[in-house]
């Protein structure tokens, strides 16, 4: 384990956990820009606390799962923006089937190159 970045993922995590208890005690405030906005910065705070978690426990002969790590981001990026984001009545998440889909495809890869 690398504490470099194990670190400061943990302290990403503890300052996300913070803000949540904070917000959930103060509904009335709110960010200057648009609520779509906020859960892009909200998707790529979680996918750097991701990345930082996953460079932390990465060992040199995986360089292979490059691809796959980034995949698997995505996947995390559009499974946030999919709890976050409410659609009007009668339309479509695609976010979900995203997030869903490129998972699939990681896993996919994953395997293609464990049994390299």
């Amino acid at each position: 384990m690398k504490k470099q970045f194990f670190v400061p993922a943990c302290v990403l995590a503890a300052v996300a956990i913070g803000f949540i208890i904070f917000a959930l005690g103060h509904p009335e405030m709110s960010f200057p820009w648009s609520t779509q906005i906020t859960h892009i910065f909200y998707g790529l705070y979680v996918d750097a606390v991701v990345l930082l978690l996953i460079l932390a426990f990465w060992k040199k002969s995986d360089k292979t799962l490059v691809v796959t790590i980034v995949l698997e981001l995505a996947a995390v990026y559009f499974l946030v923006q999919s709890v976050l984001t409410a659609f009007p009545e009668g339309a479509a998440n695609w976010y979900l089937p995203l997030a869903l889909g490129l998972n699939c495809i990681a896993l996919f890869l994953n395997g293609v190159y464990r049994r390299k």
